[in-house]
């Protein structure tokens, strides 16, 4: 009767053990995969997002969209960042100080999520400046986006370091899970 026992014991401690090793291999895929674990660092994205959030970003079968925010592993910049899409491939983005605006292919952009007003600084790339209109024109090129962060005029962005390349983007931000001063769930 003891080996009886034991035996059972046996049994269900590798049935234990065989759910553990799968639970951690379906983890291991699922964030190897599908998911990625992000910190945002300083305050180039705020009201939308805060120093220290913890967030859940979607890598797997991404395609990158307009108002999209996304991390990115930037070559310019040498570091993972987080940014929003503001221009996809082919699109003329403007950008008017004077206004506080953004222009996509002539329309002006309703952007809530933006903290404050927009000021010009000289850091921006002036080859992007236009004199007859007084905006700075991004063509965006096939393959490229143009990302901005929420919060203008304490980011460096695509402003400063041009356009990013489809292989940079490595998903989309989806879900806050820690925040101290944003609300937990879906990151729009």
């Amino acid at each position: 009767m003891k080996t009886a026992k034991a035996s059972s014991v046996t049994d269900e401690l590798l049935d234990i053990a065989e759910s553990v090793v799968i639970a951690v291999f379906a983890f291991i895929c699922i964030f190897t995969f599908l998911l990625n674990n992000v910190t945002v660092v300083g305050e180039s994205m705020e009201k939308t997002l805060f120093n220290g959030d913890g967030l859940i970003s979607l890598k797997f079968m991404y395609t990158p969209e307009r108002g999209d925010i996304v991390v990115i592993n930037s070559e310019n910049m040498h570091e993972v960042i987080i940014k929003r899409i503001i221009g996809t491939p082919n699109d003329k983005v403007e950008i008017d100080y004077k206004e506080s605006a953004v222009y996509v292919n002539g329309e002006k952009l309703s952007e809530p999520y933006v903290s404050g007003t927009m000021t010009e600084r000289s850091a921006f790339a002036d080859v992007f400046f236009e004199a007859a209109s007084g905006r700075y024109v991004y063509n965006v090129p096939f393959g490229k986006y143009l990302v901005l962060g929420d919060n203008r005029d304490h980011s460096t962005d695509g402003r400063i370091f041009g356009f990013v390349t489809r292989d940079e983007i490595l998903g989309k931000a989806v879900f806050r899970y820690r925040s101290e001063k944003g609300t937990f769930g879906a990151v729009e």
